[in-house]
């Protein structure tokens, strides 16, 4: 018994760690996260609201999530500074990427409590609705494994302590 389940580890462990196949084509996928990115750096945060699900807003109306946003980042002084969208992958769900994928991105930010600034590891989860390609979930990677899954080569920058 302890040797399947440890065979069955090891197998989980390797598919877990190959990155899925790229999307043939990625531009619905590229296209609503770079959308949503470049609204949210400009702080049209209405704009940004046509490229997220339900999901993302937590089912609040156009204006509420906005208004949502606009008080985060203003008060909290948020600034997208660089957005680097990696090509788009394929789910488990959907090897042919015509509904889903994962979108891989690195954003560089500063904000009024990190003013060295910050670079964030990202995968953002898209869905096609209807005809539109838009953003349903994000996750911030931050251990070494995820971000070397989805970004091989790249290294999680260390935080200098400026007392």
């Amino acid at each position: 018994m302890k040797i399947i389940a440890g065979s069955v580890m090891a197998g989980m462990l390797v598919s877990a760690s190959a990155l899925a196949a790229e999307c043939a084509d990625d531009s619905g996928p590229r296209g609503a996260l770079n959308s949503y990115l470049l609204a949210m750096q400009s702080h049209t945060f209405d704009k940004a609201y046509e490229f997220v699900t339900a999901k993302m807003t937590d089912g609040k109306s156009r204006e509420d999530w906005a208004a949502q946003q606009k008080l985060f980042y203003e008060g909290g002084e948020v600034n997208i500074l660089n957005i680097d969208i990696r090509k788009a992958q394929a789910t488990d769900d959907d090897a042919s990427c015509a509904k889903q994928a994962s979108v891989p991105n690195i954003l560089k930010s500063r904000d009024k409590f990190n003013n060295q600034g910050t670079t964030e590891f990202e995968v953002y989860q898209t869905v096609k609705d209807g005809e539109t390609w838009k953003v349903d979930a994000q996750e911030t990677l931050f251990e070494a494994e995820g971000v070397q899954k989805w970004f091989p080569g790249e290294k999680v920058p260390e935080f200098k302590d400026q007392y």
